[in-house]
């Protein structure tokens, strides 16, 4: 492997090892990928001492920057989430109802099943804006086909099924079928132009629920 591809490897690594500390703010995960972060950032170290060239030098300051910035909204990230946790339980139980829905669950196992909150329509505030914060949820359009949504969804979906171990992944095509096909079932239940689809991971399962928005 020649070292442009060895930093074009890295620069992977951190998009991926973003998607699972994102899982973790959001509460998909329990624990923070810090095990990864330590040994991504040993890589990153290590690849400076092989860098020669002009153009090398010049991917490696950008993948070096993007890791610094990320580790930089990572910390405060874990503080503010540490931080969070010293709340009363009831308060953050209240937080997490207001912002719970019911959807389809159980996509470990590779199926889906119907939430009965899932019938009922139910506004929601939009995603945080915030440099650096995930997604609540993605909003996938009932009228039209949204492929990048789609596919950011997907993506995550699989970071949180890597993250807890589970091997079972669907491809592409068959998530976007089966999130199609819940998508048809909730507009024939509630008239609704938009779903948010939100993934929860616990007990080392992935789960997705869905939220119909008029």
């Amino acid at each position: 492997m020649t070292v442009d591809e060895e930093i074009r490897r890295v620069d992977l690594d951190i998009t991926k090892l973003k998607i699972q500390f994102d899982l973790y703010f959001t509460g998909a995960t329990p624990r923070p990928p810090t095990n990864q972060r330590d040994a991504l950032e040993k890589q990153v170290k290590e690849l400076q001492f092989k860098v020669k060239s002009v153009g090398e030098r010049f991917l490696y300051n950008s993948v070096l920057n993007k890791f610094n910035a990320y580790s930089e909204l990572w910390l405060k990230g874990c503080r503010t989430k540490e931080e969070g946790a010293h709340l009363h339980p009831l308060a953050r139980r209240a937080a997490h109802q207001s912002g719970a829905a019911g959807g389809l669950a159980g996509w470990s196992n590779g199926g889906g099943a119907m939430g009965a909150a899932a019938r009922q329509a139910a506004g929601r505030r939009g995603p945080a804006k915030g440099a650096g914060q995930p997604p609540e949820s993605w909003r996938i359009s009932t009228t039209r086909k949204d492929e990048k949504a789609l596919r950011s969804l997907y993506e995550t979906f699989i970071a949180a099924k890597d993250q807890v171990g589970d091997r079972k992944k669907p491809s592409f095509d068959s998530f976007a079928k089966e999130i199609a096909r819940h998508a048809a079932t909730i507009k024939g239940q509630v008239d609704c132009e938009q779903i948010d689809f939100k993934i929860y991971s616990k007990d080392n399962k992935v789960s997705i629920k869905a939220k119909p928005l008029k």
